[in-house]
């Protein structure tokens, strides 16, 4: 909530949407405030609202965001946008071998709610990111994001009132070098001049940006940090120590569990990437015997095509991801609440987001820990 005593401590709780671009997500499962529960039953457990803009360019799914914008405008929820960090592409998927066959391999997906169905199709997400740094260069998992892409997203932000803008930098674990920080110091100041035309503050999130070049680049640019717990535990941060060294630059701090392992979260990108170009070599030849009209041939093949489809929703499954403070994972967040307390009763203000599946003992989690004693407020 925006809490407030009767001095200027004020904070702000916001919850993740990473599910808009076309109902597809690169997560699974997703991160959704509208998927997992609408807008409207949630307004009065956050404030705001950051917007994951897997859409560079806004080419495909324009519609979408736009009307995510106008429903928290009208709702009074701030919302902030991050640029895009997924290129999204669709891909075909195999017909079903028969009922019984499809059932089976369907069960063992089955979602807690509903039973899993079939997608008419599949779409495979690639990060990208403003520079690659040198040690990423020509592997085709990782795509370059056009400044050009950046600047309609800043445009319809700004529109709708929209005062911040994160940047992802890179991939965490992935540090760029002084070739990339250079490649990525030119498109900033592209995007760092558009937002600030429309009064916007762009911030930088962790993940492949070592402090010294944050630095650097705060001090060129002036920009601010958008601070993911999980990334920084990936990255060995200690993040309590790095808050309290940065808390100048830190307005918004990203409360995500993640499990440890840089060598985890890289494998899961190569095993899509693996299924996905059997399913692909597989469609190429189902297409083939049907064209051949070898009927038995096709066949044979479709049950490759069938399984490399289901080898890909297997390895899209992220258990990396504990969507809940309350879930296990590495990360104790209750010494830095203990920090940011202390900010926002110094007056600071502090962007508190949740970036896990919606849940109102995460709210509660954060409210108990950053309120003031002395708060006498309404929620």
């Amino acid at each position: 909530m925006a809490i407030m005593n009767n001095t200027e401590t004020t904070f702000l709780l916001g919850y993740v949407e990473q599910a808009l671009g076309g109902s597809q997500d690169p997560l699974d499962p997703p991160i959704s405030i509208s998927c997992n529960g609408s807008l409207a039953k949630w307004r009065d457990k956050m404030n705001f609202i950051d917007i994951r803009v897997n859409d560079p360019g806004l080419k495909n799914n324009s519609e979408a965001f736009e009307k995510m914008l106008e429903k928290t405008q009208e709702l009074g929820i701030e919302a902030i946008l991050t640029l895009p960090e997924y290129i999204g592409k669709a891909y075909s998927v195999p017909p079903a071998l028969n009922q019984s066959n499809t059932k089976k391999e369907d069960e063992k997906i089955r979602g807690k709610r509903k039973i899993y169905q079939r997608p008419e199709k599949l779409v495979h997400f690639r990060p990208c990111y403003l520079a690659i740094p040198n040690a990423l260069k020509g592997n085709p998992i990782y795509s370059q994001l056009k400044v050009e892409d950046c600047l309609p997203i800043i445009e319809l932000g700004a529109k709708y009132g929209v005062k911040n803008i994160i940047v992802p930098v890179s991939q965490p674990g992935e540090f760029i070098d002084p070739l990339a920080e250079t490649q990525f110091k030119k498109a900033l100041k592209v995007i760092c001049d558009a937002a600030k035309k429309h009064e916007m503050k762009v911030l930088l999130r962790n993940g492949g940006i070592s402090a010294p070049v944050f630095k650097k680049m705060a001090k060129e640019f002036g920009v601010g940090l958008a601070y993911n717990l999980g990334i920084a535990l990936l990255e060995c941060d200690d993040i309590v120590e790095v808050y309290k060294q940065n808390t100048e630059y830190i307005s918004v701090v990203m409360f995500q569990q993640l499990i440890q392992g840089l060598d985890k979260w890289n494998n899961r990108h190569e095993e899509m990437e693996k299924a996905l170009k059997e399913m692909l070599r597989a469609e190429k030849d189902y297409k083939k015997g049907l064209e051949d009209k070898d009927t038995h041939y096709a066949e044979q093949v479709l049950i490759r095509y069938n399984d490399a489809y289901f080898a890909y929703v297997d390895a899209n499954k992220n258990n990396l991801y504990n969507l809940g403070l309350f879930q296990s994972g590495d990360l104790n967040v209750i010494p830095l609440l203990k920090e940011i307390r202390k900010d926002i009763q110094k007056g600071k203000t502090k962007y508190l987001l949740l970036e896990t599946v919606p849940n109102t003992k995460n709210n509660d989690l954060i409210i108990r820990s950053v309120v003031p004693n002395n708060f006498t407020g309404g929620f």
